[in-house]
């Protein structure tokens, strides 16, 4: 990734992304008609949802002014894909895949953001930046449950 250089582009980029992965997420569980993916699915949302409102008060704080969204805005291309996919038996495994790619990619991003800031914003990026990686952990051993429960067997 390119060096952050401007906090408040790139807390309005995070806040966006953010809410795109809650919206992904959401929408993907809607798509589903299988309780426990469903569940899944909703709790990812939540985690989401919390980081959206931990910088959207952090931007609000810091700059004076509540966050806009800003429709035009595109952000990153693997949060845009389609929730039709996953309606095979392997769904619970390509959401804790989803997950954890998404996670990883969302921690150094917050960890380019702890290191271009200072004060309080430089530790409210480490929590998020270690946020982030407590999920990165819950999806892979979920992955790892998962994956184990279908095809009967611990690969890792």
């Amino acid at each position: 990734m390119e060096k952050i250089r401007d906090i408040k582009k790139a807390l309005f980029y995070a806040i966006h992304a953010e809410m795109e992965a809650n919206e992904f997420y959401r929408a993907w569980a809607d798509e589903s008609d299988i309780p426990h993916i469903k569940k899944e699915l909703h709790e990812l949302a939540q985690w989401e949802a919390g980081h959206r409102d931990a910088l959207c008060a952090h931007y609000e704080k810091t700059f004076g002014e509540a966050f806009s969204r800003d429709p035009a805005l595109f952000v990153e291309p693997a949060l845009q894909v389609q929730a039709d996919e996953f309606r095979n038996s392997y769904a619970l495994l390509r959401i804790a895949s989803t997950a954890y790619l998404s996670e990883m990619r969302a921690a150094e991003f917050y960890e380019q953001l702890e290191e271009a800031s200072s004060g309080e914003a430089r530790e409210m990026f480490r929590e998020l930046k270690e946020m982030e990686r407590n999920h990165m952990a819950t999806a892979k051993r979920r992955y790892i449950e998962m994956r184990e429960a279908i095809v009967g067997f611990r690969a890792f």
